[in-house]
């Protein structure tokens, strides 16, 4: 990691099991319960990974590491941005996700880790995961109304829909 980079990291209690949160992890109908409106998903070592987060905004790169139901990793990256987006700093393919779930009580510990984002886009990108795993722990059945997404570094919040989300 550059001193231009950064890592985010957010965490959130599902009252599902792994097996349950894994596969909205890597179908694309359960997917779309959580984010993006199409999806081209191949759960395996150098599989394709490709997320229409919202219209025309394709997040795109490839998975890494697939345990089920424990771990998955992928790249990530923007196909195309406008010029002076924070994202546009975030080519298809340049920063790694990382999701591990962790059987906790009744129910699973998910933590996300998103490695080498430029610093410029690093807010955007943890407020919008933390946006989307409220939406993961909405959608996965069993899961309380109260939990929260809760940052794992200093400074980081929680946010509300955008108005660009068209879910």
């Amino acid at each position: 990691m550059t001193s231009e980079e950064t890592d985010i990291e957010r965490e959130i209690f599902i009252a599902a099991a792994p097996e349950t949160v894994f596969r909205f992890l890597v179908d694309p109908t359960l997917m779309a319960d959580w984010i993006g409106l199409t999806h081209t998903l191949e759960p395996h070592p150098g599989g394709m990974f490709r997320v229409e987060v919202s219209e025309g905004n394709v997040a795109r790169g490839v998975y890494t590491e697939v345990i089920p139901p424990r771990r998955v990793v992928f790249t990530w990256g923007w196909e195309s941005a406008p010029s002076g987006e924070p994202w546009a700093a975030v080519p298809a393919g340049s920063s790694v996700v990382e999701i591990d779930l962790e059987a906790k009580e009744a129910g699973t510990l998910l933590r996300l880790r998103h490695r080498r984002l430029p610093s410029s886009s690093s807010e955007m990108h943890g407020e919008r995961w933390a946006d989307y795993l409220s939406r993961l722990a909405a959608a996965a059945p069993g899961t309380r109304a109260s939990d929260q997404v809760q940052p794992t570094e200093a400074g980081g919040r929680q946010c509300a829909r955008r108005p660009y989300d068209k879910r």
